[in-house]
């Protein structure tokens, strides 16, 4: 028998162990994929149903997300005005009042007796204020000493600017009336934004308002300055208490002047209990449910994500906030009426999330979203992890081996 025909025949072998040698990991790893991917769709199928659940516990129950009610008129027919006075020391915007003596003396207390709208359950450490203005050198600068039993700064994902406790400035000039609100997502340097009358646009930065929030003991003191040419016939401050950052509801405001002559406008009202004790009833595990208003921002956040480390101790995210992963699109369209699946892995580096949002209707119209997340509960396969983790030195070693051996063989049927 010829060499090469020995060789030929030595091959055929060893091909077919190469072959097995091969095909059992891949095989493996097809089987632990296919097995994920079951795991995967059974989970996903499984939050959509529940998704699906608290969108029904929720439906056609308007009255819990906005309950109409009027602003009682003010306790006073007619709030005095406050003085502007001329100031004679130079103001720095600080947050410290040195600046102000001594005309301190002059300045007024604003309470109960101007009050525009409030909580029933009000109290004077609720909200309150000391105020002062003065003009100086072609600017209006007013402080404001306020106490307020619990400070809320906005959020940095909220859109709208009176979830948070914040001042309105209301200023008519030529007959036109225009608002202004300053607000903060921390102490420091702020600056103005104009409110537009139309609800539907955004409110602008207005840099001719801006000055100093400074937090204290007993709630906070904000000092501002106004360029006198923004200045016109009459300039109202307000002073609004906001208690819960998630339902962002206005519980008091104080005013230096009535705002408006006629009533005030009406105040849309979350029962943020009665939200959750109907979530709460769901009996969620490892779920983290967000229903978010039609100005996306969130009313009511229940529920945690759960991870299991490599150590076996239990991971917890939690949250005030909409996650920023989702994406802002998927949540219009909800509001649209659509329903979606999004996966993403979490900033801090937990893992991976599927997140279900649904549309809680009110009728035809859709009344909120609905967005549950959950943590993928499943971890991949000893044997898939452990393919992963050695496929390149597993790849060298075949390699090396077919090569030896097919020099091997070919060694052996030359010698013979």
């Amino acid at each position: 028998m010829s060499v090469d025909l020995r060789f030929k025949i030595l091959l055929i072998p060893v091909a077919i162990l190469s072959i097995a040698l091969l095909g059992m990991p891949l095989l493996s790893l097809r089987q632990d994929n296919g097995l994920e991917r079951l795991l995967r769709a059974n989970q996903e199928e499984a939050l959509v149903l529940t998704a699906q659940s608290i969108s029904s516990a929720l439906k056609d129950k308007s009255d819990l997300f906005y309950q109409e009610i009027e602003e009682s008129p003010p306790l006073q027919k007619d709030l005095p005005e406050p003085e502007i006075i001329q100031l004679t020391t130079p103001i720095r915007l600080n947050g410290d009042l040195k600046d102000w003596q001594p005309q301190t003396v002059v300045s007024q207390k604003y309470g109960e007796d101007h009050l525009l709208v409030w909580n029933p359950d009000y109290q004077p450490s609720s909200l309150s204020f000391r105020h002062l203005a003065g003009a100086q050198t072609g600017y209006l600068y007013a402080y404001f000493d306020v106490t307020d039993d619990t400070v809320v700064y906005r959020n940095r994902n909220a859109l709208k600017l009176d979830r948070a406790d914040h001042l309105k400035i209301i200023i008519d000039k030529d007959g036109e009336k225009k608002n202004y609100i300053v607000s903060t997502f921390e102490p420091g340097w702020v600056i103005g934004f104009q409110i537009p009358e139309d609800p539907q646009k955004f409110a602008t930065h207005e840099r001719r308002i801006h000055g100093y929030w400074r937090q204290t003991d007993d709630g906070y003191r904000l000092e501002i300055r106004i360029q006198s040419e923004l200045l016109g016939d009459r300039i109202v401050f307000a002073v609004a208490d906001v208690d819960d950052q998630l339902t962002g509801n206005i519980e008091n405001i104080i005013g230096t002047a009535r705002i408006e002559e006629e009533k005030e406008p009406e105040q849309s009202v979350v029962k943020k209990d009665a939200i959750e004790e109907i979530l709460k009833a769901q009996q969620l595990h490892n779920t983290r449910v967000s229903i978010l208003d039609k100005d996306r921002e969130t009313l009511v956040q229940i529920g945690e994500l759960k991870w299991d480390a490599e150590n076996n101790e239990s991971r917890t995210r939690l949250s005030g906030s909409l996650p920023p992963e989702i994406p802002p699109t998927d949540i219009a369209a909800v509001f649209e009426g659509e329903s979606t699946i999004v996966h993403y892995y979490s900033a801090e580096g937990e893992g991976e999330v599927m997140a279900a949002l649904q549309p809680i209707y009110n009728g035809e119209e859709v009344l909120a979203a609905n967005i549950t997340e959950q943590a993928l509960s499943f971890k991949q396969s000893g044997s898939n992890r452990f393919f992963r983790d050695i496929m390149l030195p597993l790849l060298v070693a075949f390699v090396v081996s077919v090569v030896g051996v097919f020099f091997y063989s070919r060694r052996i049927s030359s010698a013979t």
